[in-house]
Parts: structure tokens; C-alpha cells; sequence
């Protein structure tokens, strides 16, 4: 999964890369060469995994893992500045605001939809012209399907509506997949605030205008995150007591973004590891095998699969066999979020 960190400037959008990356970054530079990519890898450390592992006694944990990019403007005020491709590569947009500027939020919040909006009209605008010209002369029915779904999206957008708000079915999101739309892409609303403003709750119309909105919402004072990320890992609790958080806003940034994407886990556990995979809400069995390897799905007999809350009563996957706990499922079994699952494949 790959995130994109974006943002007004002056948001503290770097800051609060440095805040939720920590020291696990990497400078980059774009193909083109005319921007900075800044990427940083978060981990999404899950108790019930770890847990499986003492259980099982596994060596290895491997945990999911998400790239957060902070990408740097080429100059202007907006999300254009930004090289469209770019942007439109990420799974998701975690959208800074600059909350501790005690401007206005909400319009900085309103000033980025409308650029993201502006862009995704011009996308529709160009394909419903090249279709047309296509239809003269090679009418297609697929064309066709496509043309009525992107005028759809386009009037939604004039009227400020957003195509991730249509409802949407599995084949018409798939027929968009390729245009990589900004607006059909999940949105995460980082609130950047300033230490004052940690027990002024100043930020609470701002969540209420993003769940209004269904975007996921995280609030943090970057500038003294990233300070207490720099102190020995002894320090931090102290410091963290000493402002009233319970934790640094890391670990809960990355499970917003596995939320954003509706995505699950599930559990395997191989040899001496302990892995977990996160998968769509929905997927198949076969489709989490070919997650593992395609030989897996390719080659698909059945998966032996048991909840991850079974098992722990259990302690061992003898006594749940013996309990009738471990299911047989096949190949069309949805994917319950903290199975445990062994696959039994042949190639």
C-alpha cells in the first residue's frame, strides 16, 4: 500500500512526515527528476499476530507494511503544483491541514477537494472527447459503458459530489481503474496542531466535516512528535505521560489506512514465521492463496482456516482440529478479517 502525504503549504506537511516515518525514510528522486520523493516504511504491528507467534513459538514476524511518500511541491498553493501522475499512482491521500496556523481549516480542506475535483474533471473531460471521436468510426459497446459511467462521474463532480460517494459497483469501479481518479480514492484528514491546541479540541469541526464527509481523520502535533521521536525510546514514555498521550500517532495512522482501503488480515503461519496479509474485504480464498504465491492459487485444493479468537481458546491447532474448530473451506470461502489459514495447493 502506498500513501501519498499532501497538503497546503505551510501545513507542516514535512513535519509531520518526520513525525509518522520516523527515521525509517529514504530520499528519492522522481523519474522525471523534477521533484523530491521522501519515502518512509510503517509497519502495522498487530497484537494478535504477535500473540500467534508466542503461542506457536515462531522465530519470525512479518508484519504489513505501507510506504508513505512525502512528495515536495514544484511551487504554486495547491495540489496542482504536484505532478498529476504522481499522485494519481497512491492507494490513498493522507491530506495535511494546517490546524496550528489557527487559519481557517475547513476552507484549506475545501481549497484541496476543489483542486483534486478540477483535475479529475479535465481527466473525464479529455477521455469523453477521445471516445466520441472513437465511436465515429469504431463503434464499441464496451465504449459505450464506459462513456455513460464517465458522464455520470462528471456530472457528479459539477455538482460537487464526489464519484467515491456514487455507490459504485464492483464492474464500474473497474472500469474507472485505469483513469486512477483522485476523487474515487480514499482520504485520510491529518490535523497538524500545535501544542496549545492539545486539550483545546480546537480541531473537532474539522472531524465533523471530514466523517460528514466518510473520510477517516487523524489528529497529532507533529513538531512534538517527531521531538519525542528523536529521544531514546526510554525518554519518550515520560514525555508522552507528561502531555497526555497515550502513544505517538503513528500506529494509529496506519491502521486508519488499512481502514480507508477496507482492508483485512489474515494470519499464516509457515515453518518458523508468523506472517500477516492484508487483503479487500471480500476476497476469496483463493484469491488471499495467490496474496501467498500464485503457485498457491494457481495450483488451489482447499485452505484449512480457523479464527484467530478459536484458536487462542484452543492454545494448539491439535485441540482445535479435535474440536471440529479447524474448517475445511474452499475456494469461494470469503476471507474472515483474523483467520489463520494453511493452504494446500498442488503444482
Amino acid at each position: 500500500m502506498r500513501i501519498a502525504l499532501t497538503g497546503l503549504p505551510f501545513s507542516g506537511k514535512s513535519t509531520v512526515f518526520k513525525a509518522l516515518a520516523g527515521k525509517k525514510t529514504q530520499p528519492k528522486t522522481s523519474a522525471s527528476g523534477k521533484i523530491q520523493l521522501n519515502l518512509g516504511t510503517l509497519e502495522l504491528r498487530d497484537e494478535r499476530l504477535e500473540k500467534l507467534a508466542r503461542i506457536l513459538n515462531s522465530e519470525k514476524i512479518t508484519y504489513p507494511k505501507l510506504i508513505l511518500v512525502d512528495l515536495a511541491y514544484s511551487g504554486g498553493a495547491g495540489p496542482e503544483t504536484i505532478e498529476t501522475g504522481h499522485l494519481r499512482e497512491f492507494d490513498a491521500l493522507a491530506v495535511v491541514i494546517g490546524v496550528f496556523l489557527r487559519q481557517d481549516p475547513m476552507k484549506d480542506l475545501a481549497d484541496i477537494e476543489a483542486e483534486l475535483i478540477l483535475g479529475d474533471m479535465q481527466l473525464i473531460q479529455n477521455r469523453i472527447e477521445k471516445i466520441n471521436k472513437e465511436k465515429k468510426a469504431h463503434p464499441a459497446k464496451e465504449e459505450d459503458l464506459q462513456l455513460v459511467l464517465l458522464k455520470r462521474c462528471q456530472k457528479a463532480l459539477e455538482e460537487e459530489t464526489l464519484p467515491r460517494d456514487l455507490k459504485l459497483t464492483p464492474q464500474e469501479l473497474k472500469m474507472l481503474a485505469g483513469f486512477q481518479l483522485l476523487t474515487l480514492k480514499p482520504v485520510i484528514v491529518v490535523a497538524n496542531i500545535s501544542e496549545e491546541q492539545l486539550n483545546r479540541k480546537e480541531w473537532v469541526d474539522l472531524e465533523k466535516k471530514a466523517e460528514a464527509k466518510n473520510l477517516k481523520f487523524l489528529s497529532l502535533c507533529a513538531k512534538l512528535e517527531a521531538e519525542i521521536e528523536e529521544l531514546p525510546e526510554k525518554e519518550r514514555l515520560g514525555f508522552l505521560k507528561q502531555y497526555g498521550l497515550a502513544g505517538l500517532s503513528r500506529d494509529r495512522f496506519i491502521e486508519i489506512c488499512f481502514q480507508a482501503q477496507d482492508q483485512i488480515l489474515f494470519f499464516t503461519v509457515v515453518g518458523r514465521e508468523a506472517r500477516a496479509w492484508p487483503v479487500l474485504r471480500g476476497t476469496t480464498a483463493l484469491g488471499a492463496a495467490g496474496c501467498v504465491h500464485s503457485d498457491m492459487e494457481r495450483g488451489f485444493i482447499r485452505a484449512e482456516a480457523i479464527n484467530y479468537r478459536d484458536f487462542v481458546e484452543c492454545g494448539s491447532m491439535a485441540l482445535a482440529r479435535e474440536k471440529g474448530l479447524l474448517r475445511l473451506e474452499s475456494k469461494e470461502y470469503p476471507v474472515q478479517d483474523g483467520d489463520i489459514i494453511n493452504f494446500k495447493f498442488s503444482v
